[in-house]
């Protein structure tokens, strides 16, 4: 194959450096590469892949594979924003975008995302309309977390009544994700970051291993007074799941302990007496629901139980 496209040379011939952390996603991270090759041919780009220590064959398969690929080699599992780290030092495009691994490219994606963010210079963070597995719109904008959101989430009502106003807030359930539109945050798993944002606010928070990252990172940006948008003509697909799914017990506390580290960033130490209560309430809506749908139950107990005590203790949110 003649790479000669994908090579770095001057930033401003870079337009996308597309950045995905990998963990044990092997089959996941080979479709989403050849996606991105496909894809992107029209585009020059850079594509830097960080191996968090898999045990699987990920490393190989991007060696042999894709030569094109530049690859790091963490020794352990770090974490997204730890794993980020060092491809956001190697990045030179004007969009550097965060990629999951289980994510595919559908056709226009990126013309899309190009068009948009050129002529939209005040947008800082970009996410497309996100498709499940089988083809379905799925949800992938909320508002801001507050406590009252949060509140309203652990209590379960907003699944109860996904459109009421009252409950539904958090995740816009008044939203159809359908037209494009300014919103408070995107999700991650394809999240388009303008170079000039970079600069001026930095990259992505260590203090999180994973979770709410993102989230911070939005808010910082609208502080900064980026916008967030949301592209609807622009389309992923989406495996969901991915690296998280192997370790659910480890994916709850890591959740709640994030939260917990985003209120206390953002709103003051005072937060973590209603974070308590909250992820109390996590505790007891979930074992209920487990209990009666036929799921978990002692591991859903168990991960909320030691969630809640992660949360008391105030451990750190980057492990």
């Amino acid at each position: 194959m003649d790479t000669s496209f994908w090579d770095a040379g001057e930033l401003e011939q870079i337009v996308f450096t597309f950045a995905i952390v990998n963990w044990n996603t092997c089959e996941l991270l080979d479709a989403c590469l050849a996606s991105l090759l496909d894809q992107a041919r029209k585009y020059p780009c850079q594509i830097l892949v960080a191996d968090n220590g898999s045990m699987d064959a990920s490393v190989q398969m991007v060696a042999r594979k894709y030569p094109e690929v530049s690859l790091v080699c963490n020794e352990a599992n770090l974490g997204f924003a730890k794993g980020h780290e060092c491809l956001f030092a190697m990045s030179k495009g004007l969009y550097h975008v965060l990629v999951n691994s289980d994510i595919k490219l559908m056709p226009g994606c990126l013309d899309a995302v190009y068009q948009r963010m050129e002529t939209s210079p005040r947008i800082g963070i970009l996410g497309p309309q996100i498709l499940g597995e089988d083809f379905s719109v799925q949800p992938s904008c909320r508002r801001f977390p507050t406590l009252r959101r949060q509140w309203i989430e652990a209590s379960g009502l907003n699944r109860i009544f996904p459109r009421a106003p009252l409950f539904s807030s958090y995740r816009m359930g008044d939203f159809d994700h359908r037209s494009s539109r300014e919103v408070d945050q995107i999700m991650g798993s394809f999240f388009v970051i303008r170079r000039d944002l970079i600069k001026r606010i930095g990259r992505l928070d260590m203090g999180f291993f994973m979770y709410f990252e993102e989230v911070d990172y939005c808010l910082r940006c609208k502080k900064e007074g980026f916008q967030v948008f949301f592209e609807a003509s622009a389309r992923v697909w989406h495996k969901g799941g991915g690296s998280a799914s192997m370790v659910k017990v480890l994916t709850i506390r890591r959740t709640m302990r994030s939260m917990r580290r985003y209120f206390e960033k953002h709103f003051g130490p005072w937060t973590l007496f209603p974070m308590v209560g909250i992820v109390s309430l996590e505790l007891v809506t979930h074992s209920v629901h487990a209990l009666f749908s036929a799921r978990s139950f002692f591991a859903t107990v168990k991960a909320y139980s030691l969630a809640w005590w992660d949360v008391v203790t105030k451990k750190k949110a980057d492990w």
